[in-house]
């Protein structure tokens, strides 16, 4: 083509095919189709296509009933090692009260104490150590825990297999969960419920008389079975290794005890359970869930392998669950569902209806005001505007994005502001035509001197695009994804599809002048 590079009309040809072949799994949407080509669509989000809305609290109560139970545990270890006896210990309020035997050593403890809990807030009155947790230290745990009970949802949630869920914090202690297509959401919370802290405890057998009177002597708790809240085991408080150690976790069928989960631990845990095997055979190895006993195993051998099987009775689905759980490692704190929605696919068919209409009304309203104000150029902006729509299409589905009813509207705006950049190139080639008569030389500066402001519109437009998505959440994102490629696609489309059609008219009919 004349005046016209060949790279250039090679990289707009191939470009716009591109976006009409990667539209194609969109516009002939199929939820049941396997061809790997057909899965690249447009993912529909909960306001479109239904699903189940949840909205998780964190108990962080739970959280600083722990840390208390802590303090008081390395008080009494710090007490033991100075030598000085504790009369009690009382916890109230968020505090911990500890009154000594005698003053002679509380220094040396308060000062070791707060070598380990720096920052919390200790005060000393006669043989008297108060701990208290502050504002401040609790804001610490606080965000720790949401920032971590975030992350493991998100590992839960991906690991059930459900598609394009919305996990974000919501207020200071709740997450907010869209799933997208999830019509029975029993299962997810099932798998949210549980907080999957998994611990490795010896059973001591022998004090069977403190087992029976239902008391915990020193460095002991009395635990009950998962199945059998009758059945009781008193066990060693501190844990030989935890959860925290799994690197993999899967379902697995034992030939004598039937379903199970196998694991594997970290080169760290691997050391730690294999010491704690050779050095415990014979004795019993209680596993421990979330505070209840799944299995108490005899240890016939030492185990160095750094893997093993859990036990219960389990069927698949439980193994399988329970996998999960502990690949996606154990929630910090409790969660509790605060509300629940499940919202139908009903009214997502009418907007996505609605949605259809009023962008073929908008783009049929453009195109005729095109045709009327530019004639023949008119129609090729036209041309430009539904490869345009095409282009948003195919990137949404290439990228794997979420189109929400907020992005609909993102897609029809973008169909009105497409034009704007042809609008700016006609009124600075027609300009042009009226002190240069060469058609070609007309269109090239018409492009040239309309270019700087295109570029100007649509990257500020862009910028403020990106930063709703960087800064918005939900409705807003799923805006701001389709504006950003809408202004994207825009900009290729007025300034090189528009400028190829222009070349390419002019060359076919020969024009000598240009009217516009």
């Amino acid at each position: 083509m004349k005046n016209y590079p060949i790279w250039k009309s090679f990289t707009v040809i191939s470009l716009v095919l591109l976006g009409i072949i990667f539209s194609i799994p969109s516009l002939v949407y199929d939820e049941n189709s396997e061809n790997w080509f057909l899965k690249n669509k447009i993912n529909l989000g909960l306001d479109l296509q239904g699903g189940s809305y949840l909205l998780l609290e964190v108990q962080l109560d739970v959280l600083y009933d722990e840390e208390l139970e802590n303090f008081s545990d390395s008080i009494r270890l710090l007490a033991r090692d100075n030598q000085t006896k504790i009369n009690q210990i009382n916890t109230q309020n968020n505090e911990v009260i500890v009154t000594f035997n005698n003053n002679n050593k509380i220094d040396e403890i308060k000062n070791s104490f707060f070598q380990m809990y720096r920052g919390i807030s200790l005060q000393v009155s006669n043989n008297q150590l108060t701990i208290k947790l502050d504002d401040l230290y609790k804001k610490t745990i606080q965000d720790s825990a949401i920032k971590q009970s975030l992350e493991i949802v998100r590992k839960r949630i991906d690991e059930s297999g459900t598609k394009e869920p919305l996990i974000q914090r919501s207020g200071k202690k709740r997450i907010l969960l869209q799933l997208p297509g999830v019509k029975d959401p029993e299962r997810i919370k099932e798998l949210l419920g549980k907080t999957a802290k998994l611990t490795f405890h010896l059973v001591d057998d022998e004090n069977i008389d403190a087992l029976n009177a239902n008391i915990e002597p020193f460095g002991k708790m009395i635990v009950s079975d998962i199945y059998d809240d009758k059945i009781k085991y008193l066990l060693d408080k501190r844990s030989l290794v935890g959860g925290e150690n799994l690197v993999d976790a899967k379902g697995s069928f034992d030939q004598t005890e039937g379903h199970a989960v196998s694991f594997r631990f970290d080169t760290e845990g691997a050391q730690k359970f294999g010491k704690a095997t050779s050095n415990n055979i014979g004795k019993r190895l209680a596993v421990l869930l979330d505070g209840v006993v799944i299995t108490a195993p005899r240890i016939n051998s030492a185990i160095t392998g750094g893997s093993g099987i859990i036990t219960g009775n389990f069927n698949a689905q439980e193994a399988s669950d329970l996998a999960v759980l502990l690949r996606a490692g154990a929630l910090p704190a409790p969660l509790e569902i605060v509300e629940e929605r499940s919202v139908g696919a009903g009214l997502g068919a009418d907007s996505i209806a609605a949605g259809k209409i009023a962008a073929f009304i908008g783009m049929m309203l453009v195109c005729i005001f095109m045709i009327l104000i530019y004639g023949s150029f008119g129609a090729i902006a036209n041309v430009s505007l539904i490869a345009n729509i095409f282009i948003i299409i195919s990137l949404l589905g290439t990228i794997g994005a979420t189109l929400t009813l907020p992005g609909i509207a993102g897609i029809v705006l973008t169909i009105g502001m497409a034009v704007d950049a042809n609008v700016l190139i006609f009124e600075r080639i027609k300009e042009e035509s009226l002190k240069n008569t060469k058609v070609f030389q007309i269109v090239k500066n018409g492009f040239d001197r309309a270019m700087s402001t295109i570029l100007d519109a649509n990257i500020t437009t862009l910028i403020a695009a990106v930063l709703l998505f960087a800064f918005g959440s939900g409705p807003i994102r799923g805006f701001s994804i389709t504006l950003s490629l809408g202004v994207i696609a825009s900009m290729f489309t007025a300034l090189m599809l528009t400028n190829f059609l222009l070349y390419l008219y002019l060359s076919i009919t020969k024009k000598k002048e240009l009217v516009l």
